[in-house]
């Protein structure tokens, strides 16, 4: 049960750091601050999602660094490692824990 909770956490993170991207630049921009908070507040959020991939993956029998570190590098890499995840899918032989 842990692993679709993981998958799910990362999938809400990414997307919370989408939207903070999304809403934050364009009323930063409106009140005439700088934009780098926003880049700062979405690759915070996105170190949440980072994390549960590199969980999410280690429960699979993968290496959680493998995947949690490319992860941390931004919501883009985070993305396409939570797309490698989902299709890769479990390793065969690998068991998932009891909850």
């Amino acid at each position: 049960m842990a692993g679709p909770r993981h998958s799910r956490s990362a999938l809400i993170f990414l997307i919370a750091a989408i939207v903070v991207a999304l809403v934050s630049m364009p009323l930063l921009r409106a009140v005439g601050m700088v934009l780098w908070p926003v880049f700062a507040i979405a690759w915070l959020i996105n170190l949440g999602a980072a994390w549960h991939l590199a969980q999410w993956a280690r429960q699979q029998g993968r290496s959680a660094w493998a995947f949690g570190l490319p992860a941390v590098l931004g919501t883009v890499a985070s993305i396409v490692v939570f797309v490698l995840l989902a299709l890769l899918g479990p390793k065969p032989g690998s068991q998932s824990p009891a909850a």
